[in-house]
């Protein structure tokens, strides 16, 4: 085994843990925010280069973290799952060629693609969990999840152990001239970028084909476009992993094949959302929601509410009226007492004049979101006024309406 690889896993690790277990114990500080500076401290120190390494990239790695620990909004959707991991790889590639920066030249290797291809996988990993999988498997509400820093603790262990793992690998192959000047006649981006292409398609159309979505219903009420953002996002990470298998020097014929299973997938992304497919798919899931969920107050009220948007999109004003309505009868949605009432086709229906149905729906809403009397009470007055309310508020997927509408 190669022992500067497991001493860079090692030393980038051990760290980032001692970090988490303190902030499982002292849950109300930003202890979280110490695991990057100490990563890179102990990684840089564990090469023995003297302080420049590893101030470097304890310095990078903290702004890194600081940027992280500024996302706010969750967002669930699959793409920017993919830019984040974009974003991050930029960000450690950065931090690995400035730490190369410090050692001598005659020492100097590709330590910003050791720490680039780690950090991608783990800003993935960091939104994955911080967006979709909030969402997918509600662990706002798990005691041992709730606010804990876990998609911190997961973006730090994956870079940290993956980039010291990569730079101690091949920190050994130039000490010992490994490195050099053999061709490979592998060219493993371009199978990557194949494997991305078929797994967004194949997943997508396994699912797509049975009105189901992969990660669940994201906070939107057409899933069309929950499907068109799956294929975006894989369209996308294939896009990136060719455009590298591209620039090396063989097996460019698999990176063809990659782009073109990419750019497949990015022009099915755009025709996911358009007429007839987009109907029948957001029809044909919120049957399926409802069939499968009849006892669930947050199924129906968004099963519901997707058959009211789809109607509309089909100008058909009188199952969009029914269903809109429909969506208020639920016995009660967890969603609604925490976000409140979705407004987008309450908004949809007032621009079109059904006014009447529009103070029916918030009329019903009283009972499902009593803590949002107040709120509910300024939309009917300002209805009755003759003027358009303020929908400005928060839906059943956490989604914030849109703020234009004064």
């Amino acid at each position: 085994m190669n022992r500067f690889a497991l001493r860079g896993a090692i030393a980038f690790s051990i760290p980032v843990l001692f970090v988490f277990v303190f902030s499982v114990v002292h849950p109300a500080g930003y202890y979280f925010l110490a695991a990057g500076p100490l990563c890179g401290l102990a990684g840089g120190l564990a090469f023995g280069r003297r302080w420049g390494l590893p101030i470097v990239l304890g310095l990078c790695f903290g702004l890194i973290g600081l940027m992280f620990s500024l996302q706010d909004t969750r967002s669930a959707l699959f793409s920017d799952v993919i830019w984040t991991g974009f974003v991050s790889a930029f960000l450690f590639w950065v931090a690995g060629g400035c730490a190369m920066l410090t050692l001598p030249a005659d020492l100097r290797f590709n330590g910003a693609a050791a720490l680039a291809i780690p950090g991608a996988i783990a800003g993935m990993a960091f939104q994955f969990f911080y967006g979709p999988a909030h969402f997918l498997f509600d662990l706002g509400s798990r005691r041992w999840w709730g606010d804990s820093p876990w998609p911190h603790l997961l973006l730090w262990l994956i870079a940290g152990a993956g980039g010291g793992w990569l730079l101690g690998l091949k920190w050994q192959q130039d000490l010992s001239r490994e490195k050099a000047m053999k061709f490979s006649p592998r060219n493993p981006w371009a199978e990557a970028s194949i494997v991305c292409g078929l797994l967004g398609l194949g997943l997508g159309g396994l699912y797509f084909l049975q009105s189901r979505l992969p990660l669940g219903l994201f906070n939107s009420l057409s899933p069309a476009s929950a499907a068109a953002d799956w294929f975006w996002g894989w369209g996308l990470l294939a896009a990136g992993v060719a455009a590298i298998a591209a620039v090396k020097p063989n097996r460019r014929l698999r990176a063809a094949l990659g782009i073109a299973l990419a750019l497949t997938l990015v022009v099915s992304s755009y025709r996911l959302e358009a007429n007839p497919w987009k109907s029948q798919f957001n029809s044909k899931y919120a049957e399926k929601l409802l069939h499968e969920n009849a006892a669930s107050g947050d199924a129906i009220y968004a099963g519901n509410l997707i058959l009211a948007q789809a109607a509309l999109d089909n100008n058909d004003l009188a199952n969009a009226k029914r269903y809109f309505l429909q969506a208020a009868t639920t016995p009660g949605a967890r969603r609604i007492e925490q976000n409140g009432l979705d407004v987008s086709v309450a908004r949809l229906l007032f621009d079109r004049g059904e006014k009447d149905a529009v103070l029916e729906y918030l009329h019903r809403g009283r009972d499902l979101w009593p803590q949002g009397a107040q709120v509910i009470s300024r939309w009917e007055a300002a209805i009755k006024a003759g003027r358009r309310p303020n929908f400005n508020t928060r839906g059943p997927g956490g989604q914030q309406g849109i703020p234009q509408d004064r």
